[in-house]
């Protein structure tokens, strides 16, 4: 915990045990709080719990990070660059879908793609999973990607990218349908996933 003033650091203690309390009404008090008094040093600690094992801490961070808006890509993106730790990473992404959720985004930065990409070519199921449903939420530029990935030889990317854009079509996704549908190439397993849906 990073204040000096023993006041400050005493008050700060008490809102962070509440940020911590299971019960959601005294939890979301205490997060206004923090973000209102004591808003970059509660930053740094819920970026520093994502770090942690014990998943009750992360989940909760996680939601509180989502409220902080874009201004935490840019801690979240070299955080998960430099780590190696697959559930650093996975409470990156969720983070990022956090924020993108809260605030209605429809488009990220160039860095925060850069990432994205890199991060869908990762082997981690968990991982590649929580980019197909950011590319998802954001719609037509995540979709962009999503067509690309829907060809991919890695089956789970392949199909979590169909399932994703089952789910966000237009034109330009029944054109790639048919293709692949018509494609000697595209595994069976592809094809049954859309035709299982244009069946319903």
């Amino acid at each position: 915990l990073l204040m000096t003033k023993s006041k400050d650091l005493n008050n700060y203690i008490d809102l962070y045990r509440d940020f911590l309390h299971p019960n959601p009404n005294i939890n979301s008090k205490a997060i206004f709080y923090l973000r209102k008094d004591f808003r970059d040093e509660f930053l740094k600690d819920l970026l520093n719990n994502l770090k942690k094992e014990d998943i009750f801490t992360r989940r909760k961070s996680i939601l509180a990070l989502g409220e902080y808006g874009e201004e935490v890509f840019n801690l979240l993106v070299p955080l998960y660059c430099n780590s190696q730790n697959q559930t650093v990473k996975v409470s990156c992404l969720k983070t990022i879908m956090k924020v993108v959720v809260n605030f209605k985004l429809k488009r990220l930065d160039k860095d925060l793609m850069s990432l994205l990409y890199s991060a869908i070519e990762e082997s981690s199921p968990e991982i590649i999973l929580s980019v197909v449903s950011i590319l998802r939420q954001l719609g037509p530029a995540g979709r962009d990607v999503l067509m690309q990935t829907c060809r991919d030889k890695d089956i789970l990317r392949a199909k979590a990218s169909i399932s994703a854009l089952l789910e966000m079509k237009d034109q330009s996704v029944n054109n790639l349908f048919n293709e692949l549908l018509n494609d000697n190439s595209t595994d069976p397993m592809i094809k049954e996933d859309i035709l299982r849906d244009k069946i319903i």
